[in-house]
C-alpha cells in the first residue's frame, strides 16, 4: 500500500499548490508598508512586516484523523492537533507564536460536540502559550458531510530575526526531536491499513504501545490495555516548549548558543523526511543516527506492505522537529534541548554533495519535496 493508493497523492498535492501560487499574483502592500509580503523559502509560515518587528501567520487543519476520533466519540485531542499543527509551522521559521483563531464546520449543529472542542482547543492553546483570540462555526448541511476542524495561528519576531536557513552550511549538525506517535498527517493511509488488517479500534493495540518519548492520552475513565484507537488519537506534540524557548534564549543572550548558530527548523508532517529539501536550494540533509520509531509506525509497515520509503514520505517516523545548528554549538544546543524534552539528540549533518536526503535506511533517498 501507498498514500497515493488511498487517495492522497503527495507529488499531484505538490503541483496543484505550485499552480495556486503562480496564480495569486503579487501583494498590494510595497516593501516597507505594514503587511508587506516578507520573502522566505520553505514555506513553513507566511511573514509579514509590521514595523520593527514581522508578523508570522500558519494555518492548517487536523485532516482525515477527525474521521476516526468522530467514529470512537473521541474528540478530546483533535483540538490540541489543530493548533499544533499551526504554532509548530510557526517556530520553523522563528516566530513566538502569540493568538489563535478556530474554524469549526459541521453538517448540523451539536452543543456537545462543540463543548468538547472548546476544551480540547483551549488545553491546546495553553500548551502552546497563545491566545485563543476567536473563531468561526459553521453549519453547512450539503456541503459538509462530517466535522470539519482547521485554524489559523499568528506569531512574531522582531525584524531581520527570521530562520530561513539560509546560512547553512555542508558540516552543520541536525537534531531530532521526538514526535508523540503519528500526530496529524498520513491518516488517510493510515484508516486504509485499519480497514485492510481488520484490526479493531476498540481492542488492545497489536503491538507494545509504550514508548520513552510519549505517554498515551488515554479515554476518560479508561481501564485496562491500551487501544489501538487511543495510539492512533494520541495528540499531535506541541513544540513551544523548548524550542520557542531556545530561541528567545539565544536571542537574549542567555542561551546555549547566538542566534546566528540556529540555521533551520522542519516541521515533519506531510511529505516525512522530504520536508528537509524546503530549507535550501542546493545543500543535501544525511540522517545517519535516526530516532527511534515508535511501535505503530512498524505495525503500519507490516499490516499495509508498504515499503520503508514510503513511510518516510508519509509520516514522521519517531521524529517531530529538526533542527539544523552550528557544528561548534551542536553539543551544547543539544543537552539543553534534551533537559527539556528527553529523546532529542543528534541525528545527522548537512551535506555540501547535492540536494537530497539520505538515510540510514538506504533505500530512503529524497531529491524533491
Amino acid at each position: 500500500m501507498d498514500y497515493a493508493s488511498s487517495g492522497v497523492d503527495i507529488d499531484a498535492e505538490s503541483r496543484a499548490v505550485a499552480s495556486l501560487i503562480d496564480s495569486l499574483g503579487s501583494s498590494t502592500r510595497a516593501p516597507g508598508q505594514k503587511g508587506a509580503p516578507v520573502p522566505l523559502p520553505g514555506g513553513f509560515g507566511g511573514i509579514v512586516e509590521f514595523g520593527d518587528s514581522s508578523l508570522a501567520l500558519a494555518t492548517d487543519g487536523v485532516g482525515s484523523k477527525l474521521q476516526l476520533a468522530s467514529e470512537l466519540g473521541r474528540l478530546e485531542g483533535v483540538g490540541i492537533d489543530c493548533v499544533a499543527m499551526n504554532v509548530n509551522d510557526l517556530i520553523c521559521v522563528g516566530a513566538e507564536p502569540l493568538a489563535f483563531v478556530d474554524y469549526i464546520a459541521v453538517p448540523k449543529t451539536d452543543p456537545e460536540v462543540h463543548s468538547v472542542l472548546g476544551v480540547s482547543l483551549a488545553e491546546g492553546c495553553r500548551a502552546a502559550r497563545v491566545t485563543l483570540a476567536g473563531g468561526e462555526t459553521a453549519t453547512l448541511p450539503g456541503i459538509v458531510t462530517e466535522l470539519d476542524l482547521s485554524g489559523t495561528a499568528l506569531g512574531w519576531f522582531p525584524a531581520g530575526h527570521a530562520i530561513t536557513g539560509e546560512g547553512l552550511e555542508g558540516g552543520d549538525v541536525l537534531i531530532g526531536l521526538p514526535s508523540s506517535g503519528i500526530h496529524s498527517n498520513g491518516y488517510t493511509l493510515v484508516r486504509a491499513v485499519v480497514e485492510r488488517s481488520g484490526a479493531s479500534l476498540d481492542e488492545a493495540a497489536p503491538f507494545d504501545p509504550e514508548h520513552d518519548a510519549r505517554g498515551i492520552v488515554r479515554g476518560r475513565g479508561s481501564e485496562g490495555p491500551i487501544t489501538l484507537g487511543e495510539v492512533l488519537l494520541n495528540p499531535t506534540r506541541i513544540y513551544v516548549d523548548p524550542l520557542v524557548d531556545l530561541v528567545l534564549a539565544c536571542r537574549n543572550g542567555d542561551g546555549p548558543c547566538e542566534s546566528a548558530d540556529l540555521k533551520a527548523m522542519a516541521h515533519i508532517t506531510g511529505g516525512g523526511l522530504s520536508n528537509l529539501l524546503r530549507l535550501h536550494e542546493t545543500l543535501g540533509w544525511h540522517i545517519d543516527d535516526p530516532l527511534p520509531v515508535p511501535a505503530e509506525f512498524g505495525w503500519l509497515a507490516e499490516a499495509g506492505s508498504i515499503e520503508s520509503r514510503e513511510m518516510h514520505r508519509t509520516f514522521n517516523m519517531g521524529m517531530g522537529m529538526v533542527l539544523a545548528v552550528s557544528e561548534t554549538v551542536a553539543d551544547s544546543v543539544t543537552r539543553w534541548l534534551a533537559e527539556r524534552l528527553p529523546g532529542t539528540r543528534r541525528i545527522g549533518v548537512v551535506k555540501d554533495s547535492g540536494r537530497r536526503v539520505t538515510h540510514s535506511d538506504q533505500s530512503v533517498v529524497f531529491e524533491h519535496y
